[in-house]
């Protein structure tokens, strides 16, 4: 008989995206995924976006067949749960992403020095059988069993704690750090970052970008203070709870920078690459909601510290709404511009047909000066990308984004080299294909994360001081 190789998620944070997307994309994916655990400080969960009410943590534990708990604290430190997750997912609020993904890193830091004091052990011994020729035996790596983390934007809403977290998770390279912007996945993508990476652009010189969405409705409104408040847990908004009191530090803005332009900044830093528009002033004025007070346009000139000019804009005043009948979607633009040609990657990201990834190439004096080339690469992503306009993917049918797929990859992936060496430990007589796994190929977001959050943060603190301010 087959065994069938299962990795184990929990999700942390039981709000609408959670119970609207992460929990039934895991779901689809049984039954190489189980769903181990599920988190949230409150046994009601509750939301002000969805149109009927959240299940219960009872009821989401029926439904899902786990148990339930109040912190990842408790969570981590029940010995039938904790020790034996592959992978978590959380969709807690923003504020509360720092404590969370450093308990996480925590525990899987444990568990690689816990490996790490076996293997020492094990190496110490001399087998029975070699003992007379004098050598000691062969034995392979132990490998703990990975802990990968798939995180909701922003990474963090504190540049302090954004680099922190990023330190940590660099610590830890055994564990894939995802940040779950969906459009930095795309196959789009990653021919835009071959594209760049390859030299095609030339050296970078200017990038603008703008971002515009229906959103008036979410950041207009009172009810929605985890999007609009800069001291969201104050009246217990979904999921704040998990903030604890020493995090409690009100935050410089909250609303269309923090809610939305994470999105295009991510993709934006993914493409580029990591020493590319590393930004180092940021100018930015800003409109906010009459009722809320929430952030609902910006503008904003950042300056590079490689000279690279960099613009970028977004409202929420576009009007309808992604989530009508029909949708309205997002307006999205975006041109990178070096000296031997530009990338082009715009349109309705609910109307594919509206745009498409181009790269026109600067040839003066030949014909192919400016012309538009599409396909714009080769290779294996260039040969998934779809003609047409693809960014944010916010499908609830199916298995999940392409962030969804990499972080349940990297699960599968290290569950099964770790059931491989516990196999070897348990029969020694037996040979091991256990091979040491190349760390270096699991994706780390985390840089990226830190880009974002030290742009918006800047964003925040130059519209209230009217000035250019200096990233921190």
């Amino acid at each position: 008989m087959t065994t069938i190789a299962r990795s184990r998620v929990a999700v942390i944070g039981c709000g609408w995206w959670a119970q609207g997307w992460h929990l039934p994309h895991l779901a689809e994916n049984a039954p190489h995924v189980v769903i181990a655990a599920i988190v949230d400080p409150s046994p009601l969960p509750i939301s002000t976006l969805s149109s009927s009410p959240l299940l219960s943590l009872v009821e989401l534990s029926k439904k899902y067949a786990c148990p339930y708990y109040s912190s990842v604290e408790e969570m981590l430190a029940d010995s039938a749960v904790g020790p034996t997750l592959d992978g978590a997912i959380v969709a807690t609020s923003h504020a509360s992403h720092f404590q969370v993904g450093m308990a996480l890193l925590k525990e899987g830091i444990n568990r690689r020095s816990i490996a790490e004091a076996v293997e020492k052990k094990q190496q110490g011994g001399i087998d029975s059988d070699t003992a007379v020729a004098g050598k000691k035996r062969s034995r392979p790596q132990i490998f703990h069993r990975a802990l990968h983390i798939l995180m909701e934007k922003p990474m963090t809403c504190s540049v302090d704690e954004a680099l922190v977290l990023r330190a940590r998770s660099v610590a830890y390279p055994e564990g894939a750090f995802i940040i779950n912007h969906t459009a930095s996945y795309r196959p789009q993508t990653y021919v835009a970052k071959e594209v760049i990476s390859s030299g095609q652009l030339g050296k970078i010189r200017h990038i603008t970008a703008t971002m515009n969405g229906g959103l008036m409705w979410l950041f207009d409104d009172k009810k929605n203070e985890s999007w609009t408040s800069k001291t969201p847990w104050q009246k217990g908004e979904e999921e704040s709870a998990t903030v604890s009191e020493d995090t409690k530090t009100p935050m410089n803005g909250n609303g269309y920078a923090w809610g939305q332009m994470a999105h295009i900044l991510a993709w934006i830093y993914a493409v580029v690459g990591d020493n590319v528009a590393v930004p180092k002033k940021v100018f930015c004025t800003m409109t906010h909601a009459p009722n809320t007070g929430a952030d609902i346009s910006l503008a904003a000139v950042i300056t590079c510290s490689d000279g690279i000019t960099f613009s970028i804009s977004g409202t929420a005043l576009l009007p309808g709404s992604q989530y009508a009948d029909p949708p309205i979607g997002k307006r999205i633009n975006v041109e990178i511009f070096g000296m031997n040609g530009c990338l082009l990657w715009g349109g309705d990201d609910r109307i594919p047909q509206t745009g498409k990834l181009e790269l026109r190439r600067s040839a003066p004096g030949e014909k192919e000066d400016g012309q538009s080339e599409f396909p714009c690469s080769q290779g294996e992503a260039a040969n998934k990308m779809k003609h047409g306009f693809y960014f944010e993917d916010g499908n609830q049918d199916g298995k999940g984004p392409d962030s969804m797929k990499v972080f349940l990859d990297a699960c599968k992936s290290s569950a099964a080299k770790y059931d491989q060496s516990v196999a070897f430990l348990e029969n020694k007589s037996a040979e091991s294909n256990v091979t040491l796994e190349d760390q270096s190929g699991l994706a780390n977001d985390s840089l990226i994360g830190v880009r974002t959050v030290q742009i918006i943060d800047a964003m925040y603190k130059s519209s209230i001081s009217g000035n250019a301010v200096d990233v921190q």
